[in-house]
């Protein structure tokens, strides 16, 4: 299984200097997705705009169906997929949305095929062409012009029951490896383990040993924490109880996140082949994100850990 026919048309897609929320859904739309299955909505600031984007893909016995088989998230996390008019083109930081777009794409096909998935996925990301360079250290990261908090907000979806949060992540010296890595799961402020059923799949997906990405505690706080953050790809959590696991694109040099022509398909492909065979497992009820009983343990021994990394989160 492949995802590049997928991933190269939504590269076209979000490439088109006049792209928005609302060409994006009609873009779905042609795909097969139906019209109550889609929610876009504009966001507008001081700063600019963005247009957050909510898909339902319907399983066979997913809650949307009466069932009771989980559903997945999929979050497609970014600052913006361009800065124009200072730069032209797609930004690095475009890779969230363009896996998550992806991979709703290829879901969608599935279904229609006759291979639909047993419980629903529910992907969110937002669509910003025209979004502000911020600074940062080792090399510059692109910026949303509206709230992340906002945007956090709506990408916790309340439907969903684990979440893969999709983001660039080229600009730091910690991970130094082309292709894509996954974080350990993050739940309620937690740092646990990393899912032994997940790195079971990235190895089937990419034939190789399991890239993990060194996260830290100061990485899972909110952004009003005024610390070192390796980027917004765990941030979620700060909006939900379900288990939360990064999926960092990444490269073996430090790229910044304005970069343009640092779109790298294959490591799309990879990362999009992982989040699908993570939801046909997931949503199976076959692998978990989390062990519950030393979820439990740790709880009951240690306490509670979320109020204290949440501080500064707003409601």
């Amino acid at each position: 299984m492949s995802l590049l026919k997928h991933i190269l048309e939504v590269i076209d897609l979000l490439d088109d200097p006049s792209i928005d929320g609302y060409k994006v859904r009609e873009w779905l739309l042609s795909k097969g997705l139906t019209d109550s299955d889609i929610v876009v909505e504009r966001i507008e600031e001081e700063g600019g705009q963005t247009d957050f984007i909510r898909i339902l893909v319907r399983g066979v016995s997913g809650k949307s169906a009466g069932g009771s088989k989980p559903t997945l998230g999929v979050v497609g996390r970014l600052g913006g997929i361009s800065a124009r008019p200072k730069l032209k083109g797609l930004v690095s930081d475009a890779d969230g949305a363009i896996v998550a777009l992806s991979v709703a794409y290829k879901l969608v096909e599935m279904r229609a095929r006759g291979e639909p998935l047993d419980g629903d996925v529910v992907i969110a990301t937002h669509i910003c062409p025209r979004a502000p360079i911020k600074p940062y250290k080792p090399v510059p990261m692109m910026d949303s012009p509206v709230d992340i908090f906002k945007l956090l907000k709506r990408e916790a979806d309340p439907d969903m029951d684990a979440i893969l949060s999709v983001d660039a992540t080229k600009a730091n010296l910690v991970v130094n490896h082309t292709g894509f890595a996954i974080t350990p799961t993050i739940k309620e402020g937690w740092i646990l383990k990393v899912s032994p059923d997940l790195l079971e799949i990235y190895t089937r997906v990419t034939g190789e040993p399991p890239v993990v990405v060194p996260i830290t505690m100061q990485d899972i706080t909110p952004y009003t924490t005024p610390v070192y953050h390796i980027n917004s790809m765990v941030q979620p959590w700060l909006y939900t109880t379900a288990p939360v696991v990064g999926v960092a694109i990444t490269a073996r040099a430090a790229v910044p996140g304005s970069a343009t022509g640092a779109t790298n398909v294959w490591a799309l492909d990879q990362a999009a082949r992982f989040i699908v065979e993570v939801a046909k497992e997931y949503t199976s009820g076959n692998i978990r994100f989390y062990d519950e009983e030393e979820w439990k343990k740790l709880v009951e021994i240690h306490g509670s850990m979320r109020e204290a990394m949440r501080k500064g989160t707003p409601q």
